[in-house]
């Protein structure tokens, strides 16, 4: 099974049940998979969990490993707070990208002393916002352990690359 890393996930797939998958890493040590590379193997079981109502406070769902006995605990938020957080997220994240295009623009057009560091200082901004939107892309209101790209955890939570998964009626 492959997992999902990247890919632009709209607001509708976030869902009053969502299904997720928790994967398990199999293997302790990294595999061989080519000059300079190592592979790390997971093995995924689909869940569906139920989400907290609008206004509820946070539920903590406890992933079911069906491999291991220490289970992974996430925080679980309700699909009006999740759209909230992406969308101050990706409004902060655009706001600070446009500035640094300005910042950029004065720095080249405008007859500044340090136009260097106005472009310098434009660039990194662009760059910090950008992050932060390809961060915010993964985003769909779980906090817990494996869910950052970086690293290989024991355990990861990620969306199904099966969308036509449904949860149970």
């Amino acid at each position: 099974m492959s997992i999902r890393t990247v890919g632009v996930m709209p607001s509708s797939k976030i869902a009053p049940v969502q299904t997720v998958q928790l994967m398990h890493r199999k293997n302790f040590l990294g595999r061989y998979a080519g000059w300079n590379k190592i592979a790390w193997d997971y093995v995924g079981y689909v869940q569906h969990v139920r989400r907290p109502q609008d206004g509820d406070s946070v539920y903590r769902w406890v992933g079911d490993c069906a491999v291991c006995s220490n289970p992974p605990t996430y925080r679980v938020y309700s699909v009006a707070a999740t759209n909230r957080v992406l969308k101050v997220w990706n409004t902060a994240a655009g706001v600070i990208a446009l500035l640094g295009l300005g910042a950029i623009l004065l720095g080249i057009f405008a007859p500044v002393d340090n136009a260097g560091a106005w472009i310098g200082s434009g660039v990194g901004a662009v760059f910090l916002g950008l992050t932060a939107i390809g961060l915010a892309i993964d985003y769909f209101g779980f906090i817990g352990p494996g869910l950052s790209s970086s690293g290989h955890p024991l355990h990861r939570l990620v969306l199904p690359d099966d969308r036509d998964l449904s949860p149970p009626a």
